[in-house]
Parts: C-alpha cells; sequence; structure tokens
C-alpha cells in the first residue's frame, strides 16, 4: 500500500501567508480582539471546508439514522482529541468571525469553535471583523486557514482554488486565469499553481474520482487531466485507484503513447533531399502552453535546481515567454549531454 501523501507547509509559505492575511485585514477594514460566547456562534455554510457535522450534531449527538452518520463519527472523534488539548491548554489561536445578526458566523475556526464545545468551555477568544469581507477577501483568508491543515481532502482544497478564482474574476473583472495569476494570489510554488490549474478543468470522470475520494494526490490528478485521449485517461484513472505510484503512473502513460504512435506511424518510404538533423519544437499562441511545460519540467527532481531561473518570468508576455522556453530547451540539452 502507498504512503498516504500529507500536504505540508514550508515554513517561507507559512510566512507569506501570514503577511497575506495581514494584507487581507488591513484592506478589509479593523477587527477586534474579543472573547464570544459559543452560544452565539454559528458556522458558515458556504465554507470550503466541507464537515458534515453540524453544531446540532455536537449539542445533541448524531442520530443513527442520518445518512451521514459514519463520516460523522469518524469527524467527531477527531473533534473530541482536539477538544481534549482545548480543555488542557485553551484555544491557542482565536477564531475569525464576523457579525450576522445578533449572531457571529465563522470565517476560520470551525472546528476549533465546535471542539470547544465538546470540551464544555462556554466561551472562545475570537477576531471580529467589523464588516463581513469581501467575496475573495473571505475565501482568501478561509484558504489561507484551511492550508494549515494537512486532513483536507484534495477535493476540498480544489474547491477552496476554485472559490477564489472565480471571487477574484468578480471583484477585479479579470477574464484570464493563469498558472502565474494563482500563485501571485495563493504563495503557491508555480509548479503546484499549474498543477491545480490543470486539475481545475479536468474531464468529468477524474473530477468525479477526486470528489469521491479515489483521487487524493495532486500530482497524479494533474498529470491525469493532461491526457486528451479518453482510453488512455481512463487506463491511467484505473491504475491509480488501484493504487500505483506516481513513477509507475508516468511509466503506464509513457508506454502507452509509445506503443499508440507505433501503432499509427505510417510506412516510411525513401525518399531524396537532406537528411533532417534536428527537432522543429513548433509554435503556440497561447503562453499559458509555455508556462506549463516549464513547470512540468521543473517539477523534476533533476531540474529543481533551476526554478530561480524563471522565478520572475511574466508569463503574459510573449517576448518574455519565448526566451523562458528557449532557456529551457537550452538546460535539458545541457542536462541530457552530460
Amino acid at each position: 500500500m502507498t504512503k498516504k501523501k500529507r500536504f505540508g507547509v514550508s515554513q517561507a509559505l507559512t510566512r507569506g501567508l501570514s503577511e497575506t492575511i495581514n494584507v487581507v485585514e488591513n484592506n478589509t477594514g479593523m477587527f477586534r480582539n474579543v472573547v464570544l460566547p459559543l452560544s452565539r456562534i454559528e458556522l458558515d455554510p458556504e465554507n470550503p471546508r466541507k464537515l458534515a457535522i453540524t453544531l446540532l450534531d455536537v449539542h445533541n449527538g448524531i442520530q443513527k439514522n442520518d445518512v451521514d452518520y459514519e463520516r460523522k463519527l469518524i469527524e467527531l472523534e477527531k473533534l473530541r482529541e482536539l477538544a481534549n488539548t482545548i480543555e488542557a491548554s485553551g484555544v491557542i489561536n482565536p477564531i475569525v468571525v464576523y457579525k450576522s445578526g445578533e449572531s457571529y458566523r465563522v470565517v476560520a475556526g470551525e472546528r476549533r469553535s465546535l471542539a470547544s464545545i465538546l470540551a464544555g468551555k462556554q466561551e472562545v477568544d475570537a477576531r471580529v471583523f467589523n464588516e463581513k469581507p469581501k467575496g475573495f477577501e473571505l475565501k482568501l483568508v478561509q484558504w489561507i486557514e484551511n492550508t494549515a491543515r494537512e486532513d483536507l481532502t484534495l477535493d476540498e482544497r480544489i474547491g477552496n482554488i476554485r472559490d477564489i478564482m472565480r471571487e477574484y474574476q468578480k471583484q477585479h473583472d479579470v477574464s484570464h486565469l493563469s498558472a502565474t495569476l494563482l500563485k501571485n494570489i495563493t504563495g503557491l510554488s508555480l509548479p503546484q499553481a499549474s498543477y491545480y490549474m490543470a486539475v481545475l478543468n479536468a474531464p468529468q470522470d477524474l473530477r468525479l474520482a477526486i470528489e469521491h475520494g479515489k483521487i487524493s494526490s495532486l500530482d497524479k490528478a494533474a498529470i491525469i487531466a493532461g491526457i486528451d485521449a479518453d482510453a488512455l485517461r481512463n487506463k491511467a484513472l484505473m491504475a491509480c485507484i488501484d493504487g500505483c505510484s506516481l513513477k509507475e503512473l508516468r511509466q503506464l502513460i509513457t508506454k502507452e503513447k509509445h506503443s499508440q504512435k507505433k501503432q499509427a506511424a505510417p510506412q516510411v518510404t525513401s525518399r531524396r533531399g537532406r537528411t533532417i538533423t534536428r527537432v522543429n519544437m513548433g509554435f503556440t499562441l497561447n503562453t499559458s502552453v509555455v508556462e506549463i511545460i516549464v513547470a512540468s519540467v521543473l517539477t523534476q527532481a533533476e531540474f529543481k535546481k533551476y526554478s530561480d531561473v524563471f522565478s520572475k518570468v511574466s508569463w503574459d508576455h510573449y517576448d518574455q515567454a519565448a526566451r523562458a522556453f528557449h532557456k529551457l530547451i537550452e538546460i535539458l540539452e545541457h542536462e541530457t549531454v552530460r
């Protein structure tokens, strides 16, 4: 059985996220630190973190005829573990809320709120926004909060990213979304942002597999999303569901594509003329294609050291994208002739 991949957050990214949330708070308006009665806390039904358990479940217990009974039991057990910590040490990081009528709606900290109730607490430390954050800022704060969690499903993370990009488009009237834009908004690395963009536009069969928890690796999902042929994509998808590793997935795709090319190749006849001594790499009018190619190469272990070379490229500019692609070819030629 392959080891389940956990989504860790580097110290550098954590610092970047902290800075981002400070900017969000400053742009949204002043907030105040207070102690709130837990009786006035309500959860946000649109929070991208998809908890099945509700406030009613925590107060009254989970009913056996509940359609989500098994899932809620698992979530409840995890909340009890957190409740034990809160009972001993309190809530270390305040929840984030905004006033909604006579209640306070949770922006970030659902699990801490529920666990505090289980711990028998009557109050909770909170940071209160004077006004509800705008759509984009609200989704960004929730994503920053959720990124610190390591038990999020891939479907939840993709939902986070989708909401952020949708709200950003609405607020800033942006029509073209790119991996570079996502990187700048969230602080993700360019390869990660490229992978998320690929999965966001994935075919339905892959989206359903992710939604049902059959695919939990972003790397695998992005690779499968890039397969145009339905038959090959389905074969790769089934292999992942059966537990193949990332390396085995790449080998499978390479083998299948090679086999298909061999079968489809026409009979080669001799022809007069000059011998072909180089490969024409073609051209594209879409700079995002170049961006994805570069990002994909940089995910390989032997090429990660060149990431800084492309870190300042503005992929929306044709001249910079072209120079970046030429530089990538130079690097590949240099590495492969060693």
